[in-house]
């Protein structure tokens, strides 16, 4: 039904230029890719807002929302309970791979709330038949270089509205 053709452009971070982990993959959308998307954001968000399924203290992915805020909110809940000499204490997970899992999870996790029919379909069919290819601009003065196409199989490249 629908695909994704992705193009990968590396964008260098910090430390060695040689190593491919100091490079953030950032991805180049077709036109008909970003409008899709933000159909599925849209949808997707109003049925996980009228369905409760969001709590409060969900940040990430929210219209109005911050990691500014969510950092203002833990500090002030710990500093509420040293005003009320009550005890804190904290569980931090480090999330930098939350979204490279299978495409399979992502769907059992859409099911599991209340997302079906055409348009779980159209989910799945964008995720599962996406190929990506890797650009490098300006190898010398005058080239750039690209990868074969390959077929995605895990994760949400960022750069994706979805991935935001």
């Amino acid at each position: 039904m629908y695909s994704l053709k992705d193009i990968i452009k590396p964008v260098y971070k910090r430390g060695d230029k040689l190593l491919t982990t100091n490079y953030r993959q950032i991805s180049l959308l077709t036109f008909f890719s970003k409008i899709f998307e933000k159909l599925i954001y849209s949808r997707l968000y109003k049925q996980l807002c009228t369905n409760n399924v969001l709590v409060k203290e969900q940040y990430g992915f929210r219209i109005n929302s911050s990691t500014e805020a969510a950092s203002y909110n833990v500090i002030n809940e710990i500093l509420k309970a040293i005003n009320n000499r009550l005890s804190e204490g904290g569980i931090f997970c480090d999330l930098r791979k939350a979204f490279d899992c299978y495409y399979e999870i992502l769907v059992d996790n859409l099911e599991f709330y209340g997302i079906s029919g055409k348009f779980l379909t159209s989910i799945q069919s964008y995720l599962r038949e996406g190929y990506q290819e890797v650009l490098i601009d300006k190898i010398n003065a005058y080239d750039s270089v690209s990868s074969v196409w390959k077929k995605v199989t895990t994760g949400v490249p960022q750069g994706l509205i979805l991935g935001q």
